[in-house]
């Protein structure tokens, strides 16, 4: 067919005689073979930004170009991984016709740096980490960061925004490679206010070396803030808006000289949303049930900001001063009808209608310095201290209104307020030195210390017999002071040695720490006479870790490692508050917890080919203690309870497959495949008055999640991402498959200076979690979805240096140490 229309469409530019035609064909230098999709661009000479025409070569490497009037031209041939390719083409009357070939040499550099134009995610393969450039979003353009960590490969994010690795949730999230005030008990809250468009990439390291802090059995999730430099001034506005109501805006800009590097970064982002939620609850003992169906409206306005500067003291000094600032406020709706009744009985013995309104607003502030005096390229030392405050101030209010089926009982009404005041404030305080000592031995230490605060009032209102709260009065049962301190000292060392293609890094790190946990009822918080003492504990525990690394060819490298972690109880789960805003379970916390401790041993194959690159990975992690919420039906109240427990021991062995693929040089697939065995022992507790168990679990779980980016003529950007994740056990029960879809297209316009996304999340409505929980008194049946389909259209425009190259330097404040295991780490496809 395009061979025929081409034949048509020269017979008439031939008839025309005053009209101009250039054709030809483009190959490969190297191989002599067919270029496909290369984007041809014709300008003149007078003017070359505006373009005259353009083509992409057919299966074949041919194009042409027709009706061209007499003139002198400039047609540029692009692919990415190639040169640029510009010939000079001259048009005249006597000479109407040019006929071409056009050699294209591969750029190397290129290749390896430069990902397709418009991929969402670019990964980059080593034996000790996965790292994933999200900086030029398609499906998550608009979006939020736990939107990202959504499509990562091992990463999962439940309803909540809770985080976990291979489907563990002890894992430790960090900005630009420190905790960045990011804890257990915010990070879900700040994670879903932090602006895609700020981030550059993520990078997963599953068994970190005993430089990085031991805390996060399963790992470690490291959020990379863009923060580039290269030389002069650029920056962008971006502006978008969704289906459901939501909308953000942002601006950056960044100033680089020879003395002075400078960012700031300032965002608006409102957000809207509708969920849903089901459950259906039974009690053995009594025969009897409850159960609803509930909508809920959300939304929220936040502003993120960030800026930083570094002065270039001297050659081999550098000081940084850089902050973020986060600021949201919030509001929930919901209308909630619980049924109550005898199992298998025609109709409900009464319907309580629960009417629910939260306000929410949140600060964060975050501040740090930084000093690095750098003996040479790679012999450095380098000091950070920085500080956090975290503060939350919330407000749910229910009313009940509770009527009978049978008339017997006049309608009952009842209004509660529970505020909630979170206070945190953290110092954290780093010193690391490293020494290349020669090309086969290398020294890394160091000193961390963290200083965490916080105190928490809880308080309640109530009036048992008013739906608008007209005589609400101080409910002391519920009234909670909730103080956390934690004190932290760790000294890591590590060697890292190479014999031939043998590589072995030993390292140890020390770590003692001391918990002051204390709680007040509303009587011990009048009369200090009456509190209890404080539960205090300190502990100083060793985390080994070992890896050996064996570079078996150019392109195949092995890695076995050891590391020893803990995951550390957090505040929520610490805290004894009683939470009752779910109407079927009181909630709260433990202080009595205590660590969990993994040993988590790994193999990693790591192989590559020119296009291709495959990670293989499998793991063995057994835990001590782990940490657990149960579920029991009270002995004295029939009420239900749910708290945490260090219920028990539990073992995962799996086998996980990463695999990056570029076909025809437009298509790239990520393809990510976990597959594991887990393992839960029994447990037995004796809790109010009663022995609440758990049987053993075991089952095999697995995930898998492909990605796929196709650059089309034009400029034009497809992308697509799909996972699936299989039943997984808990404690007492399990969780149900879940499968998602999204889908994303940006073009480009006026050579990358504007950019339109279009993207679509959950494009099959499906993202919803499922969970069965049961024991010997009652079973629980739960759904709840965070959201429904949403579609996104964002506008983005860049001004600026921002072809300029990136100037050579340390970026200390974006990126982790390289050598967290890995001594020999080669880069997959797509680097």
């Amino acid at each position: 067919m395009k061979t025929t229309m081409t034949a048509l469409l020269l017979l008439v530019a031939l008839a025309a005689n005053a009209q101009g035609l250039i054709k030809g064909k483009i190959l490969d230098r190297q191989r002599n073979t067919p270029l496909e999709f290369v984007n041809m661009r014709l300008t003149t000479v007078d003017d070359t930004i505006k373009m005259v025409q353009g083509d992409v070569t057919d299966m074949t490497g041919q194009f042409h170009m027709v009706d061209l009037k007499p003139g002198t031209y400039i047609l540029t041939a692009k692919m990415m991984g190639y040169r640029d390719v510009r010939r000079q083409v001259t048009i005249t009357e006597k000479s109407p016709n040019a006929n071409l070939l056009l050699y294209m040499r591969e750029d190397a550099h290129l290749l390896r740096e430069v990902t397709v134009k418009g991929m969402r995610s670019t990964m980059k393969l080593e034996v000790d980490r996965k790292s994933f450039d999200v900086s030029q979003l398609v499906t998550n353009a608009g979006d939020a960061a736990t939107d990202v960590l959504e499509n990562i490969p091992s990463v999962e994010v439940d309803n909540d925004g809770n985080i976990s690795l291979r489907g563990d949730a002890s894992v430790e999230v960090w900005i630009n490679g420190k905790a960045s005030g990011l804890t257990a008990d915010n990070r879900a809250q700040i994670l879903q206010q932090l602006p895609a468009e700020s981030i550059e990439r993520i990078e997963v390291i599953d068994n970190p070396s005993a430089k990085f802090s031991a805390e996060g059995g399963s790992g470690i999730i490291n959020i990379v803030l863009k923060k580039d430099r290269k030389a002069g001034y650029y920056g962008s506005v971006q502006a978008g808006g969704n289906t459901q109501g939501g909308a953000n805006t942002s601006f950056n800009i960044n100033m680089n000289s020879g003395l002075i590097d400078a960012y700031a970064n300032v965002g608006y982002r409102h957000r809207a949303g509708e969920g849903r939620s089901e459950s259906n609850q039974q009690y053995l003992n009594t025969n009897t049930y409850q159960r609803y169906k509930a909508k809920n409206s959300r939304s929220s306005n936040s502003i993120f900001s960030r800026a930083g500067i570094t002065l270039h003291a001297t050659k081999k000094d550098d000081l940084s001063l850089s902050g973020m600032l986060m600021h949201s406020a919030s509001n929930s709706w919901s209308t909630t009808p619980y049924h109550y009744g005898t199992i298998g009985a025609p109709a409900d013995t009464r319907m309580m209608l629960r009417s629910t309104r939260g306000d929410g607003g949140m600060d964060m502030y975050y501040g740090e310095f930084n000093y690095r005096h750098n003996f040479t390229d790679k012999h450095y030392l380098d000091f950070v201290v920085s500080y956090n405050k975290w503060k939350s101030d919330d407000e749910n209010i229910y009313q009940d209104s509770t009527s009978w089926t049978d008339g017997s009982t006049p309608t009952d009404y009842e209004w509660q307020s529970r505020p909630m005041h979170i206070n945190n404030r953290s110092w954290e305080v780093k010193l690391d030195y490293e020494n290349p000592i020669s090309e086969q031995l290398k020294l890394q230490a160091g000193y961390q210390g963290d200083f965490s605060h916080e105190n928490t009032p809880q308080e309640s209102y109530m009036d048992p017999n008013n739906w608008d709260g007209s005589q609400a009065v101080m409910d002391e049962a519920y009234y909670n002071r909730f103080i956390y301190d934690m004190d932290l000292h760790a000294l890591y060392a590590t060697t890292t040695m190479k014999f031939g293609k043998l590589g072995i890094m030993a390292g140890l790190r020390g770590e003692y720490w001391k918990v002051n946990t204390e709680s007040y009822t509303w009587a011990q918080e009048n009369d200090p006479a009456l509190r209890d003492k404080p539960f205090k504990k300190d502990y100083f525990q060793l985390f080994p870790s070992v890896f050996l690394s064996y570079q078996l060819t150019d392109n195949d490298q092995f890695q076995i490692n050891y590391t020893r972690r803990l995951q550390r109880p957090w505040g929520g789960q610490l805290n004894s508050f009683r939470d009752t805003r779910d109407a079927t379970m009181v909630s709260f916390g433990n202080p009595e917890l205590t660590p969990a401790f993994s040993n988590s041993f790994s193999f990693n194959y790591l192989r590559t080919w020119t296009e291709h690159s495959l990670m293989v990975s499998a793991y063995y992690r057994p835990t001590t203690d782990i940490i657990q919420r149960i579920n029991w039906q009270s002995s004295t109240d029939g009420k239900m309870y749910s708290s945490n427990f260090n219920v028990a021991k539990d073992q995962r062995a799996g086998l996980e497959m990463t695999l990056k693929n570029r076909f025809f040089r437009f298509l790239d697939l990520t393809t990510n495949a976990n597959a594991y065995y887990y393992k839960i022992d029994g447990f037995s507790y004796d809790i109010d008055g009663q022995t609440v168990t758990g049987q053993g679990e075991h089952n095999f779980t697995w995930s898998a999640r492909i990605i796929a980016q196709v650059q089309l003529p034009y400029d034009i950007s497809v992308q697509t991402s799909g996972n699936y994740r299989s039943r997984q056990s808990t404690a007492q029960g399990y969780t149900k498959p879940m499968y998602s879809m999204d889908l994303g297209v940006r073009k480009n316009f006026l050579n990358k200076k504007l950019q339109v996304s279009l993207n679509c999340r959950d494009l099959l409505d499906s993202r919803k979690f499922r969970t069965f929980s049961s024991s010997e008194t009652f079973s629980r049946e739960q759904m709840f979805k965070h959201g429904s389909r949403r579609v996104q259209l964002t506008v983005t425009w860049n001004f600026g240096n921002n072809n300029a190259k990136r100037k050579p330097g340390h970026d200390n404040q974006q990126q982790m140490d390289d050598e967290t295991g890995g001594m020999n780490g080669y880069n997959g496809v797509g680097e």
